[in-house]
């Protein structure tokens, strides 16, 4: 049986020749030209990768360790925080005439709030030790 004419089919069969008639074959050298153009290519692209990579890597540990190093601190716990300067007991005026030094008993109801200042009892060993745990606690320059 035969074939029916099918004019796509005819156009295809007249592209087909055609290109037959136009195909040259490219000699070997120059096929192995291109890849050796293609490889020095893919080499250039690796290496100033690579050279980007290590001189940014370089510049970054230069601007590093060009800084001043920070001081540490010693190691151990921060020491008490001591009272701001508007919050430090008023110091104890003495007469002119006097030459006594203050006692430990007028230094703390000096800087106590009045409503909490009592008349201290016991032995003055007592509460000077007293005086000298509130003020190592900070209570004695608290506000009430």
């Amino acid at each position: 049986m035969p074939e029916p004419q099918d004019p796509l089919r005819s156009l295809f069969q007249e592209a087909a020749d055609a290109g037959r008639d136009g195909l040259v074959t490219v000699p070997a050298g120059e096929i192995a030209a291109r890849g050796r153009r293609a490889r020095r290519r893919r080499v250039a692209a690796v290496v100033s990768v690579v050279c980007l990579a290590f001189g940014g890597g370089a510049a970054t540990t230069v601007a590093l360790l060009s800084r001043a190093p920070t001081p540490a601190g010693p190691a151990g716990t921060p020491p008490p925080a001591r009272p701001a300067p508007d919050r430090q007991p008023a110091p104890v005026d003495t007469a002119p005439g006097s030459t006594s030094s203050p006692t430990p008993e007028s230094t703390v109801d000096a800087s106590m709030p009045p409503e909490s200042t009592a008349t201290p009892s016991g032995p003055p060993e007592a509460t000077a030790t007293a005086a000298a745990s509130d003020a190592s606690r900070g209570t004695a320059t608290e506000p009430p």
